[in-house]
């Protein structure tokens, strides 16, 4: 994967008015030492909804939260009357940063080649200018898991932040999982040609399996000669960048997200951590993973739901198996986040991951925990609970002010902090468009010609 980041323009940063505009005017890059948002009802996810709250920011964290925070003298306070803050939305699989038009070759970087890339690091690839990270920001998704692309193991995945000035600065953490696509069973059509036979689909999973097998089993190899050497008891052991990327895998310290979508692929994927021992695992997977909602609550293995607003994927499907499929793996007891439903590749559409948790909800997810689905267990699954995902105290001040519910599409999103900095919101191309054709004068309309009847 290549390496390509570029300094992006300063994200302008702003001070509310009283009253709850929407917009952030001024013309700030950093923001104030400490500020006080009062007046709102705070959705800390981690707790109870808090009527007329107040969220005390000190830098970039929470230094209070609750209903009677005492806002010391001289603290710049800004009032939101009647609005509702919740945690900053967190994309639990995404490829923004690494493709910007999926149809142009040389904006997409998500794929390395050859079918092994265990020591690909993607935030070293993440394109912090791209014009589609405003549009999501002002969605309210403030953080992305970017993951890599390819066949079997693709490489680790980074937490990403999407404003600031460049791929180190918007690095939040990396590595947090390595990425495992299980072969497959099914001959599905390509982009160009029918699709290949069931005897050359079953060859290929052969053939991948076995690689899969003796990629493991020489980091094995290699881990225990390595700590031979370490004790003086054997000879040097070269350091191997691929399996010293899958130590940590075999300790369990990294988790491995298994993608697997068809309910055979699932099987099989299980069966095949199971045999190697792996112990922190992530299923990504869509409406099949319903199927095994009793197994994975037993393994407590939690899965990355891939989207709900899809259609079904079989002709024999029912036509809401990927809208209840939340509903089902929650009342398994299967801890669960939401992502959208293009698994990484419709990066542009990011900014709609509320909605795709909203309709989890209409089909009986129930709303805290569709709520939790992109923002606390995103958090938790990628290692960056004791940050986000939550509004707590000593937690970073990465919150969106809104005037309604998040998962209604007529809510809108007021304001935007992103560690106690304001966002602008007018960033955003698609909204400056909004606002300019919005205010188009009407044009007055033409009278017919031709004679009277």
């Amino acid at each position: 994967m290549s390496r390509r980041h570029l300094v992006v323009a300063a994200c302008l940063a702003g001070l509310l008015v009283a009253g709850g505009s929407s917009a952030l005017r001024a013309a700030e890059t950093e923001a104030p030492s400490r500020f006080a948002v009062v007046g709102v009802t705070i959705h800390s996810v981690s707790g109870p909804t808090i009527e007329g709250g107040t969220l005390l920011v000190t830098g970039d964290t929470l230094e209070a939260v609750g209903a009677d925070v005492d806002v010391p003298a001289g603290t710049q306070v800004i009032e939101f009357g009647g609005r509702h803050v919740y945690p900053a939305f967190i994309h639990p699989s995404s490829t923004l940063g690494l493709t910007e038009v999926n149809s142009v070759d040389g904006t997409v970087d998500t794929t390395e080649v050859g079918e092994v890339n265990p020591a690909l690091r993607v935030e070293s690839s993440f394109h912090a200018d791209s014009r589609l990270l405003p549009a999501t920001v002002a969605g309210g998704v403030l953080f992305a898991h970017v993951v890599p692309q390819g066949p079997l193991l693709s490489g680790t995945s980074a937490v990403m932040r999407l404003t600031g000035w460049n791929w180190h600065d918007m690095t939040v953490a990396a590595p947090v999982a390595m990425h495992l696509r299980f072969p497959s069973f099914i001959p599905r059509p390509g982009f160009f040609g029918p699709p290949p036979s069931q005897e050359e689909v079953d060859a290929r999973r052969k053939k991948d399996l076995e690689t899969l097998d003796r990629t493991f089993a020489g980091a094995r190899a290699y881990q225990k000669a390595r700590q031979v050497m370490a004790a003086g008891k054997g000879p040097f052991v070269a350091l191997d960048p691929s399996f010293e990327a899958l130590l940590p895998v075999l300790d369990g310290t990294l988790p491995l997200f298994l993608h697997a979508d068809h309910a055979e692929q699932i099987a099989a994927a299980l069966d095949w951590a199971e045999e190697q021992g792996l112990s922190k695992l992530v299923l990504v997977s869509n409406q099949d993973a319903a199927g095994f909602a009793e197994r994975l609550a037993a393994a407590d293995i939690p899965v990355l739901f891939t989207g709900t607003l899809r259609l079904p994927r079989e002709a024999w499907d029912p036509y809401d198996a990927a809208y209840t499929a939340p509903a089902k793996l929650h009342e398994a007891g299967v801890r669960l986040a939401i992502a959208d439903a293009g698994n990484g590749f419709a990066a542009f559409n990011s900014r709609n991951l509320p909605f795709e948790a909203a309709m989890a909800v209409a089909f009986g997810l129930p709303h805290d925990v569709a709520l939790e689905a992109i923002t606390r267990v995103p958090a938790e699954l990628l290692g960056v609970g004791d940050r986000l995902g939550t509004l707590e105290a000593g937690k970073e001040a990465s919150f969106v002010v809104t005037d309604g519910d998040p998962l209604d599409i007529r809510t809108h999103i007021e304001a935007v902090w992103n560690a106690g900095v304001p966002v602008d919101l007018e960033a955003d191309p698609q909204r400056r468009l909004w606002r300019r054709y919005a205010g188009r004068p009407a044009r007055e309309t033409a009278k017919p010609k031709g004679p009277k009847p």
